[in-house]
């Protein structure tokens, strides 16, 4: 099985080609362009040079939150118009759950952070026993008190060091000052398209694959100009 992912939920941008869930080819970008300007033209140059032909591709993967609301939604968009051109499938991926997944490898406790603006965080919790990730809790939106006491708690009941990774990991590590937690090395802290592919892959083998229509955000929050709406309604 082909799979091209997506990873455009934070400042960075990749995109990679999977088979048989053995890598072919990524591309990643961190060079301040917007994913409106590198996505589609990666993904074009990537299948060009791995010699595959769009229509060989089997299932389209792209994260689909949390994260920038923008980079979300232009992911999204560019994986719906291929599936649905190619009447071919697609794997809602959580971000969180990639960038876990950079760490699989890793035994013990994963904690994927993204700076969610406000003193929030966006997190979940992971367990790997080097081969399988197994999911702790939700995706979720918490302050950054809130995850230092789940840190503590669950340090306290495992024994073990949290890993965390993604980009509130240095942040989280420098504002926490606690020998619980360790930061992911450089080149795997960030989100990657080949994470995406691999989760996506355990997503077709649990039959849980969706038509490109149905492929939505999920934002874990309100967008700013949303909140001040309902509060102006009385609804929050």
């Amino acid at each position: 099985m082909k799979i091209l992912g997506f990873d455009t939920a934070a400042k960075t941008a990749s995109v990679a080609l999977t088979e048989g869930g053995r890598l072919v080819s990524e591309f990643y970008l961190d060079s301040g362009f917007t994913h409106s300007e590198t996505v589609l033209p990666m993904a074009k140059a990537l299948l060009e040079i791995a010699g595959t032909k769009p229509e060989e591709i089997d299932v389209f993967a792209v994260n689909c939150g949390p994260g920038s609301f923008t980079g979300l939604r232009i992911g999204i968009a560019a994986v719906k118009a291929m599936a649905m051109s190619l009447k071919k499938p697609c794997a809602a991926v959580s971000t969180l759950e990639a960038l876990a997944e950079n760490l699989i490898e890793s035994k013990g406790v994963i904690c994927p952070v993204m700076d969610a603006r406000c003193n929030q965080m966006y997190t979940a919790f992971f367990k790997s026993d080097g081969e399988t990730l197994s999911r702790i809790c939700d995706d979720r939106t918490v302050s950054t008190d809130a995850l230092f006491e789940d840190i503590e708690k669950i340090f306290a009941e495992s024994g073990e060091k949290i890993m965390l990774v993604g980009d509130g990991a240095e942040l989280c590590a420098r504002r926490f000052e606690s020998g619980h937690i360790s930061v992911a090395p450089p080149q795997l802290i960030k989100g990657h398209a080949f994470s995406v592919c691999r989760v996506a892959e355990r997503i077709s083998g649990e039959n849980a694959l969706v038509t490109a229509e149905a492929l939505v955000p999920n934002y874990l929050k309100l967008a700013q100009a949303e909140k001040e709406k309902l509060e102006k309604e009385g609804k929050l």
